[in-house]
């Protein structure tokens, strides 16, 4: 093989000078100017700002209190941002990439920054290629899916470009760099082929579609009120200003859009510390909703710590130079996979043969061989891709049995024609090679069994092998395996998926294939791996999960990064999801509550040509005593079992019926109020009670099955109130509490838990017999 020389280090000082060094625009991570910007001006805080200054402008400094809440959640919002955008940076930095460069003749590690125009890079099996380069020495197989969308892998020959943001599938090369910086391929079309598939977000889509719904109705409804108060019932400016300002104020549920996003925040920072990366926030959603983990073995299952355990050599005329041909074999071999590392640590010593040929390792083929000067070809891989009809002896079936990798030495006369006649190789010998399970593994597995998550395995290797690590582990059935290699047809793949717990000789396309069959049963999909192997799977997967001493290619694409790399991790990632999403679908219902009732009584104001019945404050006081308190304490229950209905169902099911009481209460309120010769002030004081005991009951609702924390936490929210409300009295603008309007409360109050608890049976019976799709 032609001999590779890099560059000097007095050429790399002259680029340097030439500024032709491969810095490309940094990551778009938000600075501070861009986090308070995008959590100060908002839609919502600007009907905020408007409706404050029409207050200010009319001297109603009671109804400001809002105010005071919505820049508190700003801040907090705020610092919570900033606090997980630096999380992510300092853990971006841990698994920062870097690239092997020939300089002055010896291999150095450098960040992909260091780069400089005409470096001599070795580029490796999984590594993703930093800057565009010509390929010097060796053929290498390449994806471009990244860039160009297409899954095949593309041979790239001695001479042929290799583009920046494409990984390498198999082999390693030496290859020179022509392009940095902003002229390479990736930098030039801005990234945009490169990023993750975006991760869909239920709870994204259902915050727009209710904002989107009460923002459409915010300016007509405005409208209605203003005109109806002073052009057709001749009220005060400060009056109609207060009054329209109360309905406008609860319409957005604005309170839950921060109390998500906060979450979900916190959620990034919790797993940060437990060093995982979560590059995607709202994977965190997605991941609480999955039905299925597809595990890889090599390195995810087992500890990923090679070791040969015995080389067994067999009759040739080759036996007593065999040790001389694998490290000269070793040696000459430029893939980095975890199984020839292993055999790189164990056959060290004279290389007598010198390499000349190559065909690097590929998940597909499961061999790699290399010609040798005066010795032939040798290939090393998967016994029965290489010779199918050999007979292993009965120790090694065994060993393989017990969980050990098995690996064929082969020898083949001729370079040029042994792929086609890989059947007169000549076998030299068996390495047996023993990868231990994790300690964690069977803990791990047995969470997700007691989670309702079905855990399978999916690997390239013998499914032999396979299946006795994850009988080791606990995996559900696992001594029923198939072997993908025998499967031809997509229907038997499919059937293979949905059958099998354990999967062997699985082909990188045939994972892929796997994960979009998974998908079409309506089954939401984890996917973890570290091998370049993994990364058609991880790009389709619903969750993607790369560990972090994996390939650059997975950890590209993959929403979480286990930067440690045990699988107990992984326990805390869905622990994290599900605790997350459960408190927030939980208090969406709070939060709903109010959005739903003060659109349906604006309506009932413009029907019934009535003001509006709240003031600011009184709004404030339910908001913090309906959505504050009970939303915040229910985040300090660890609640992880799996959500098992969507955010707008599990709204129907506890905010409608109550939302409709209160406002059929208003409604007969406005009715009676001739009959029973109550004012306007006692009219209103009779729904605020009515609401906030009709509120409280939802509460409860949410909170059952009721236990010693939630009595507590309801106790406390109900003495509160009734405290606050008692000292803040002249504040709310109400009514004295005589004995009659008790009674009217009391009365009132009935319909409405009669009316709530009627609905709540009607649509929990309507749930229960339209099953969520």
């Amino acid at each position: 093989m032609n001999e590779v020389k890099g560059l000097t280090n007095q050429q790399i000082q002259e680029q340097i000078k030439l500024g032709h060094v491969n810095i490309s625009p940094k990551p778009l991570v938000k600075s501070h100017w861009q986090i308070f910007c995008e959590h100060i001006f908002t839609l919502f805080n600007a009907y905020n700002f408007i409706i404050a200054c029409a207050l200010v402008y009319v001297q109603a400094w009671s109804s400001l209190f809002f105010v005071l809440i919505v820049t508190m959640n700003t801040v907090i919002h705020i610092y919570q941002d900033i606090r997980s955008r630096n999380m992510v940076a300092k853990l971006n930095l841990i698994i920062s990439p870097k690239t092997k460069v020939l300089r002055d003749e010896k291999i150095q590690k450098i960040d992909n920054e260091e780069i400089v125009l005409h470096d001599v890079v070795l580029l490796e099996t999984g590594q993703q290629i930093a800057a565009d380069c010509i390929v010097l020495d060796t053929a290498v197989e390449v994806d471009e899916s990244l860039l160009t969308g297409e899954a095949d892998p593309v041979l790239k020959n001695v001479g042929d470009h290799l583009l920046s943001g494409s990984f390498i599938v198999s082999g390693a090369c030496h290859a020179r760099v022509e392009h940095v910086g902003m002229d390479n391929y990736a930098t030039q079309i801005a990234n945009e082929a490169r990023k993750r598939k975006p991760v869909t977000s239920d709870l994204v889509i259902t915050f727009k579609k209710v904002t989107r719904w009460t923002s459409m109705l915010v300016l007509p409804m405005s409208f209605c009120l203003l005109y109806q108060a002073m052009g057709v019932r001749g009220e005060s400016l400060t009056a109609t200003i207060v009054n329209t300002s109360t309905a406008l104020l609860g319409m957005l549920p604005v309170g839950l859009v921060l109390l998500t996003s906060v979450s979900l925040a916190t959620s990034v920072v919790r797993l940060g510390k437990r060093k995982v990366l979560v590059q995607e926030m709202f994977s965190i959603e997605t991941l609480s909703h999955v039905d299925v983990l597809c595990l890889d073995k090599t390195g995810t299952l087992t500890q990923g710590k090679m070791q040969v355990q015995n080389v067994y050599t067999l009759e040739s005329q080759w036996q007593d130079k065999f040790d001389l041909i694998m490290n000269s074999f070793v040696k000459g071999s430029l893939d980095n996979n975890a199984t020839f590392l292993t055999m790189k640590d164990y056959f060290q010593g004279e290389t007598p043969y010198a390499p000349l040929r190559r065909v690097s390792f590929s998940s597909a083929r499961k061999w790699s061989a290399l010609e040798l000067e005066n010795i032939g070809t040798i290939i090393v891989g998967a016994p029965e891709m290489i010779l199918p009809d050999f007979i292993l002896p009965s120790s090694i079936e065994e060993a393989k049995h017990q969980g050990a990798r098995i690996l064929l030495v082969a020898r083949h006369h001729d370079f040029d024609t042994f792929q086609q006649d890989m059947a007169n190789s000549i076998p030299l010998a068996i390495i047996v090679i023993f990868d231990p399970l994790r300690e964690d593994a069977k803990e791990t597995i047995q969470f997700f069994k007691d989670n309702d998550v079905d855990v399978k395995v999916i690997s390239g290797d013998n499914p032999v092998t396979v299946s006795a690590l994850a009988m080791q582990a606990g995996i559900e059935n696992a001594q029923n395996y198939i072997d993908a290699s025998t499967l031809k047809t997509p229907e038997e793949l499919e059937q293979a998926i949905m059958n099998y717990h354990v999967i062997g000789r699985a082909s990188p396309s045939q994972k892929h294939d796997m994960i979009l069959y998974l998908q079409q049963h309506r089954q939401r999909v984890a996917m973890t791996g570290d091998g370049v192997n993994d990364v058609l799977a991880l790009k389709d997967a619903d969750v993607s999960i790369a560990m972090g001493s994996g390939s650059d290619a997975a950890k590209q694409i993959s929403q979480f990064i286990v930067i440690n790399g045990e699988l107990s991790t992984m326990v805390d990632v869905v622990k994290e999801g599900r605790l997350s999403i459960n408190n927030v679908t939980r208090s969406a219902s709070m939060y709903y509550l109010k959005t739903i009732y003060t659109i349906l009584i604006s309506l009932a104001c413009i029907l019934f040509n009535m003001p509006y019945p709240f003031i600011p404050f009184q709004m404030t006081l339910l908001d913090n005593f309906v959505e504050g308190f009970p939303s915040f304490m229910i985040l300090f229950e660890k609640n992880i079992s799996k959500q098992k209905e969507s955010i707008g169902r599990y709204t129907l099911r506890y905010s409608f019926p109550n939302a409709i009481a209160i406002v059929l209460c208003a409604i007969l309120l406005r009715l009676l109020a001739p009959t029973l010769a109550l004012s306007l002030n006692q009219v209103f004081t009779i729904l605020y009670y009515t609401t906030a005991i009709l509120s409280i009951h939802m509460i409860y609702r949410i909170y059952s099955p009721i236990n010693l924390y939630r009595t507590v936490v309801l106790t406390i929210d109900v003495i509160a109130f009734i405290l606050v409300s008692y000292i803040t009295y002249d504040l709310l603008q109400l009514a004295p509490l005589t004995t009659t309007l008790i009674q009217y409360i009391l009365m009132i109050l009935l319909f409405g838990l009669i009316v709530s608890t009627c609905l709540s049976k009607i649509v929990v019976h309507y749930l229960d017999t339209h099953p969520q799709d």
